[in-house]
This record gives C-alpha cells, structure tokens and sequence, in this order.
C-alpha cells in the first residue's frame, strides 16, 4: 500500500477544501442538450410531399395488396421516416383484404386467387416454387382523407392524366375523380413536393402479357394496360402530369424516377434451355412426351421432305439422352409458317430459346406436365420472345430519355432518382446465359440480392419488392433528395425490415 506522510496529508485537505469553497461560491452552467435537428431538405419543402406511380410503390407484395404490406411500401416507409412517427401514420390507399387478392392472376375483381407463397415441394430439397393460394374479391377500405401515396396497382400515366378513366379496376374502387382527372385531383392538393414513377408500369403491362398488346398506341381513348404507348404520346403525358404538380404550387419541386430494366428481375425467367430438371426422374412423363414429339416430329419431317420449296421450314422437336441436349419448354409462336399435311393444321410451336424469358407463375405448371407437348405448349401471351424482349428494352431506354430531358429542362424545380443505374448496381455480375448470380449489396454484413428467396430483396411474385428492398429504394430516394436539394434526412436501416418468407410443403 501507498503511504501518505503529513504533510502531504494537510497538502489534500487545502485542496479540497479550494474545490468545496468554489463550487459552493459559484455558479456552473451545464452543457445545454441540443434537440435533434429536424430532418428537412434546405431547398425544397417536403411539409406536403405526395408519392405517384404504379404497382411498385403502392406497396403490393407476393402479388397482393393487404394493410400490412401497404404500410410498409416505399412511400409509407420514407413519409413516417421524415416526420419520425413511431406510429406508423397511413398515407395510402389501403386495401380491407385481409388474405389478399393477386392483382396478376386474377382476370376480374371478383376472382379469389390470392397472393403467391414460396414453397419448397417434399420431393424437393435445393430448390422451391411459387404458388399461389385461396384469397378473395378486390376490396379497398373507406377512403383516407390523409391520402399522400397516389401510387396504385398497375396504374399508368394515362390513369392519371384521363378525365373517368375506367381501365384501372383498383383506383376506381377507391377514389371517384368525377370530372376531374387524378392529376388534378392531387394538383388541388397543392403538393410542396412529389415523386413521380411514372413510365415503369406503362412499360410492364406490356410486357406481362407476353407483348400480345399494341406496341406502338398513341390513342389515350382506346389505350388499355398491355398496350405500349410511343415514345411521343408518353412524352406528351408525363408532361402534361408534372407540368399540373409544378403549376399548382409556384413553390413546388419534385423528383422523377427512372424505369429500371425490369426483364431481369425473378420475374422474367430464362427457362428456355431448363425443361429437363423438371422432368428428370420422371420416366413416365418422358417417354409420353418423347411419344408426342416422335409424332410432331414426323410429321414436319414428312412435310419437309414432300415440299422441298417451302419459303420456311418447321422447326421439330428433339428429348433425346439427358447428357446431350438441352431441352426447351414448347411455346405456341404465331410467326411459324403455316403447315398442312394431310388435311391436317399442324400447329405453330416450337422449343423456347435461350434468350426467351419465361413468366415465373408459369414455371409450377412445368412439374404437371405443362408446355411439354405440341398439345399443351404455353401460349405467347406467356412468355417473350427474342425481339419482344429488344423492343421492351428499347422503349425502356426511350422513356428513361423522355424523363431525363425533363429533369434537366426543370433541373431548378425537379431532380432525378436514377433507379435504373441503382439497379443495374445490384445486378453488377449477373449473367443468365452462364448462370452467375448478381452481387446484390451488402448492408452491415447482411447481402441484398436481387433475388426471391433467403437474403433477397424481391417480394413471391418476382416483380414487386419485400420490405426490405423497399427500404434500399428509400435510401436512395432520401440519399438523392440530400443531394439535389442540401438535405439532412436519415436514411432507414433495410436490417430492420422483413424478407419473404418461405413454407416447406405440408407445414
């Protein structure tokens, strides 16, 4: 132990007696607390920000929309994230379904499929499939008043643009715009701030119907959801709805979002050289259709043979060994030549390319003997095709254009969300053709893959976004917004947030 002598003693008392003697003779101000700043953006008032856009935003998951997926789409999570609210404010239009209704499988909205499920089969243990389960009729709860997520399933530009649009099911259940369109509906709202995703889902319902719709429409009156607008007509109407946002409000700025390449995301499927895992092991299936492709194949090979001259020859078909051919689904593709023989109308199929894409629902139907035969192959409204996939990704580039020439011909007032670079970040290594997985991000050690299944981003249907995905979209909405408009706001933390489930058959 440490000794202390006297003097040292009498040294410690008079210096405590000093400390003592000024304390109690003085005042001390403590440090004042400094309240959080509050999050807001220097150049662009958010006090009245209003989303828009289509499927994506509204907050549809597994293919549905219900109250707990809505309350936690991108506009839901950024808006409570701004204001702070640790209640989980609603701002959108929220579905009273509480099982949920697929807004793909469904044709009307009194049908009952409901929201898809990643299963993995008993008979399956490294892989799983989407189905889809019992739901029920399309149901949106009374309208909110509060409303400020304008985004809706499948909406397009032309739903907001259109005086009683009534192609759109889903917003004419929840609000009645009378006289007036959407846009200026939401434009009497006078708006502070907006962001616009506007062009992903005109592009989309093209596609979802296997580009069966017309490709180049310019007709608003006779437009439906599987048309593709021209590049014009979108143009003139992504001007005619920001154009209402800026007017009604001298003061308003707002940001749009670009159209990522969609075709690669799970929904969009290259299935086209994969039939054999879903038969392999299964011989009684293979040798039925081995049998029905003999006599497809026959027939065209007789039919060549006879009539040397024609303009085109029909594809046959091949399901020889395992080990030496790569088997593609049987598609019905209506640009084949026309064929008869012997009084027979052979039909119009073939094998699926390489390049196709396959709709992803569609993939269950490969385990009960689906597009297998000449007699059950997918329809083209099922899938695409080589130059439908280059026109889709065409007028993808052409719309992001038209949106981009509007940010920079307002660039004072409206900022760009690049979703598509963003994207096309996540997807960096992706290759379809040598089955590489994309590298996604990695968010305090946890990987975000673009991806449906364990550590991914994508919600059962492969189209729409889980929690968790939602919240990257909305950090780079907010790390954007700090950017072009001298912000402060926090970005949300994607660990905190729910993935897709998934149930092991018979659980």
């Amino acid at each position: 132990m440490k000794t202390i002598y006297k003097g040292q003693k009498n040294t410690l008392r008079a210096a405590l007696a000093f400390i003592l003697f000024g304390t109690l003779s003085c005042s001390y101000d403590f440090p004042e607390v400094q309240d959080p700043a509050s999050q807001k953006l220097e150049n662009a008032d958010i006090s009245n920000t209003v989303f828009i856009g289509g499927s994506l935003f509204s907050g549809v998951s597994n293919g549905a929309l219900v109250e707990a997926t809505s309350s936690q789409s991108i506009p839901q999570i950024f808006l409570n994230s701004i204001t702070e609210s640790t209640e989980g404010q609603d701002f959108s239009a929220t579905s009273s379904n509480q099982i949920g209704f697929n807004i793909y499988a469904n044709q009307n909205l009194n049908e009952t499929v409901g929201p898809y499920e990643l299963v993995f089969p008993n008979t399956s243990d490294t892989t799983f499939f989407q189905r889809s389960t019992q739901g029920e009729p399309f149901a949106y709860s009374q309208f909110n008043q509060s409303i400020k997520n304008y985004s809706f399933p499948k909406s397009q530009v032309l739903d907001y643009t259109q005086v009683s649009r009534t192609e759109n099911g889903f917003i004419n259940s929840y609000i009645q715009t009378g006289s007036q369109s959407l846009a200026d509906q939401i434009a009497g709202n006078q708006p502070s701030f907006f962001v616009a995703n506007i062009g992903y889902e005109d592009v989309l319902g093209f596609a979802l119907n296997g580009a069966q719709g017309t490709s180049n429409q310019s007709n608003a009156s006779i437009h439906n959801y599987e048309d593709l607008l021209t590049s014009g007509a979108f143009e003139a109407q992504l001007e005619l709805l920001v154009d209402k946002l800026l007017n009604a409000n001298p003061n308003a700025k707002g940001a749009l979002c670009t159209i990522p390449n969609f075709l690669d995301f799970p929904f969009f499927r290259k299935t086209g050289h994969l039939l054999t895992p879903y038969i392999d092991g299964n011989p009684r299936v293979l040798q039925r259709i081995r049998q029905s492709a003999t006599v497809y194949s026959g027939l065209i090979r007789e039919y060549n043979q006879l009539n040397p001259g024609a303009n085109e020859r029909r594809p046959s078909f091949t399901f020889g060994p395992f080990d030496k051919n790569f088997w593609g689904v049987v598609v019905t593709d209506s640009d084949l030549a026309d064929v008869t023989f012997n009084g027979q109308v052979v039909p119009k199929v073939r094998h699926a390319q390489r390049d196709e894409r396959f709709f992803y629902p569609n993939e269950r139907f490969l385990l009960n003997d689906r597009g297998t035969t000449y007699t059950n192959a997918f329809s083209e409204n099922e899938y695409l095709k080589v130059a439908e996939v280059a026109l889709i990704q065409d007028r993808i580039q052409a719309y992001n254009q038209t949106i981009v020439n509007y940010v920079n011909q307002h660039s004072d007032r409206v900022i760009l969300i690049d979703l598509k670079a963003y994207f096309d970040e996540l997807y960096t290594g992706f290759d379809r053709n040598l089955n590489r997985a994309a590298d996604g991000v990695n968010v305090d050690g946890v990987a975000f893959l673009p991806i449906v299944g364990e550590f991914g981003i994508f919600s059962a249907d492969g189209l729409n976004l889980n929690p968790r995905g939602n919240a990257l979209i909305v950090n780079q909405i907010i790390e954007t917004l700090n950017t072009g408009f001298n912000g402060n706001l926090k970005k949300v933390n994607p660990n905190g947030f729910e993935g897709t489930p998934t149930r092991i058959e018979g659980n």
